[in-house]
């Protein structure tokens, strides 16, 4: 029976429903969000093999009202979610069904077109035809990937995506990217853990492909700028709107009306259905391409189970999830009473100090709601062992190291004072099946940068002080095609300085703000730092920031690629190439130096970290600085300082 009241409920309700229903390209509308979670289309290895065929195309993708035209995987976003075991065979050709691009400039925005696959955090091999990034699949070409995982593969959460230098952050921020999950044998995992995973209960599992795949309103290095500069012709329509009368594409980027929103499997901020008391395993990847996220559920209990595909020695409540983009989180998740509930990305200042000022997403990313009858679960309160490979490195001798090298980050896009010069220039080479021991470092005084490396993950060791260099503006902003300089922490010049440097472009002393030094006092419980002694594949390294790492460069010959995971930085050369060298050929390392200067120091009097514990006898010979350039350079910078 019709009611006063009713009707007016009615007559409310009927101009937002057709507002609604009437969203679309030529009507555009604030995104919505609402739909229930889908888990994106899984594909499951038989008898040790798992045979798929993914194609590139551009496909008409739809979210909520807004159609758009965009490089896919097997015409949606994302690619299919892959499910494996250790030792298995994954036999992927790679169709490449894009038509011709235009000619880029190297270290730039380029190839839109041009594609292959990484297996992103993968123990693997490097070389063709398993994990090697430096395979170019051009328009119109098809290849067949063979990827062997290894037989004591750690099971996991990883995933997949293009990695063509120059359209890497384009491709991925399109939607080129899928899951990739390495499944525990039943018999590793204790009750609890067996409880909310597969094989027996994938109902638990809550597998996340997290991306910025609505990326028009933020600025530069958007997903719409990027489009405009690598030369794409499918950017949106700018045809006017006939409700707003403004084009598609002035609605979409504008900063009040326009969207960036991380969305959820190809989704915009669905809704989680749990019971009161359940325990999920959310699997979460940051598939970013540039932004970190933070996370928190306010009311809901958090256990970290394992970070990059590797769990925790024990796991451990903590009440945010901090994923640098590149990075995963494996969490067991329980909200004990029932309700409305925010999975939320946003920065937090009592964790400023370890971040600095480096971008964190920030708004909804799902919504968890948590109905129905009370359940009773338990937290998992051990892990699987993990193979030896993965061994704990924290106490061995310094005679058990193989070899120690120094990475340097900043400014971006550069890596070791240089942007990425081609496949084959290793900066550094090592014997396969050492210990490795290396520094991060990152000079930006207010900017971290999260450090990727290929083939297998490293332990974090120690959080050390800092004693420099920074590196500081020459004229414009900071990066490339910008003059900069290097300087010691009271602000005056470095000798040891980089390949592009003109010392008749530089001034002698900088102000330096130190606001972030400190990392290795501050409270190891912030979200820019990793637990000591756990493995990532991705690393968040602060500003102003020294960071141990130790790994065995176990099974597998071939490059390891460095590089930051912030995908803009690395396409315009934020990247390098080390060499695992077969045993006993490691003997020459001659292009660490830049340019005869040592990345990591600041004068030519500074101990390249750790550096002259190497020996030609360990097999790591390391290049020593031009003595006559860096004498050359002193007596500039003296002349400068003089001046």
């Amino acid at each position: 029976m019709w009611t006063a009241a009713s009707v007016l409920v009615l007559l409310f309700a009927l101009p937002l429903l057709t507002t609604a229903q009437q969203c679309d390209n030529a009507n555009p509308c604030q995104f919505t969000g609402g739909d229930a979670y889908t888990k994106t289309a899984e594909v499951t290895s038989s008898n040790g093999v798992l045979t798929q065929t993914v194609t590139v195309d551009i496909s008409d993708v739809t979210i909520e009202w807004l159609t758009t035209k965009r490089r896919t995987y097997n015409g949606g976003i994302p690619g299919p979610t892959f499910r494996l075991k250790a030792g298995d065979n994954l036999a992927l050709t790679l169709v490449n069904n894009l038509g011709p691009q235009p000619i880029g400039v190297h270290n730039e925005y380029r190839d839109p077109n041009s594609t292959n696959i990484h297996t992103h955090g993968l123990h693997i091999s490097p070389m063709e035809p398993q994990d090697y990034v430096f395979l170019k699949v051009g328009p119109g070409e098809t290849y067949n990937y063979n990827f062997q995982l290894n037989e004591n593969q750690n099971a996991g959460t990883f995933w997949y995506h293009g990695h063509h230098h120059g359209s890497a952050f384009f491709q991925v921020a399109s939607g080129m990217a899928g899951l990739l999950i390495v499944e525990d044998e039943w018999s590793s995992m204790s009750a609890e853990l067996a409880a909310i995973s597969c094989p027996t209960n994938c109902d638990k599992e809550v597998p996340m492909l997290l991306g910025k795949f609505l990326d028009y309103n933020g600025g530069e290095d958007s997903f719409a700028e990027v489009q405009n500069d690598i030369g794409d012709p499918f950017r949106l329509d700018d045809t006017v709107t006939t409700s707003e009368g403004v084009t598609l594409s002035a609605y979409l980027t504008d900063q009040q009306t326009g969207v960036s929103a991380y969305m959820v499997n190809g989704q915009v901020r669905p809704v989680i259905t749990m019971q009161p008391g359940e325990i999920r395993r959310f699997r979460m990847v940051n598939a970013g391409p540039r932004d970190q996220l933070l996370l928190t559920i306010t009311g809901c209990e958090i256990t970290i189970l394992a970070y990059d595909g590797v769990y925790v020695d024990t796991p451990y409540s903590q009440d945010f999830i901090f994923i640098p983009t590149g990075g995963r989180c494996d969490a067991a998740v329980r909200c004990a009473t029932a309700g409305t509930y925010e999975l939320r990305s946003g920065n937090n200042i009592t964790h400023g100090p370890s971040l600095g000022e480096t971008d964190i997403y920030g708004g909804v990313i799902a919504t968890i709601e948590v109905t129905g009858a009370a359940m009773s679960m338990s937290f998992p309160t051990a892990t699987p062992a993990k193979p030896s490979y993965l061994d704990d490195l924290r106490t061995v001798e310094d005679s058990a190291i193989g070899g120690r090298y120094v990475v340097e980050l900043g400014p971006d896009p550069y890596l070791n004072r240089e942007r990425f010069t081609n496949a084959t220039y290793y900066r550094y080479n090592f014997d396969v099946d050492t210990i490795q021991e290396w520094i991060f470092t990152n000079t930006d005084e207010d900017d971290g940068h999260p450090l990727h490396l290929h083939v297998t993950h490293f332990q974090v060791i120690s959080y050390n002080s800092y004693p420099g260099p920074i590196n500081g503006e020459v004229g414009g902003g900071v990066g490339a095609g910008d003059a900069f300089a290097y300087y010691d922490l009271n602000g005056n010049l470095c000798d040891q300085q980089h390949k592009d440097f003109y010392p008749d472009t530089v001034n002698p002393s900088i102000t330096v703000d130190t606001t972030y030094l400190g990392h290795d006092t501050n409270d190891r419980n912030l979200a820019g730092y990793a637990r000591l002694g756990e493995f990532r594949d991705v690393l968040l390294i602060p500003p102003l920031a020294s960071v141990k790492v130790r790994f065995i460069a176990a099974d597998y010959i071939g490059p390891y690629v460095l590089h930051c995971h912030i995908l803009n930085h690395e396409d315009q050369g934020m990247m390098m190439v080390t060499y695992s060298a077969p045993a006993g050929q490691a003997s020459q390392s001659p292009w660490e130096s830049s340019g005869g200067h040592n990345p990591g120091t600041c004068s030519s009097t500074d101990v390249y970290p750790d550096i002259l514990q190497n020996t030609i006898a360990a097999g790591n010979k390391h290049a020593v600085s031009n003595g006559w350039l860096t004498t050359l350079l002193m007596l500039m910078v003296a002349s400068i300082n003089f001046l």
